[in-house]
């Protein structure tokens, strides 16, 4: 008989997608990090004209 090894799936799988929406998350973060760091770079170059 094959052992049961489902909790190790869950697990496998909980890992998975808790390292996929850490990925999505930082990924979101450096986007708005990135988008604010735009708007300065506009405002100062609207100030040097």
């Amino acid at each position: 008989m094959t052992p049961d090894t489902t909790a190790y799936l869950v697990l496998g799988l909980l890992v998975t997608f808790g390292l996929m929406g850490a990925l999505v998350g930082s990924m979101l973060w450096r986007y708005r990090a990135l988008r604010k760091d735009e708007q300065t770079l506009r405002q100062l170059l609207d100030e040097e004209r």
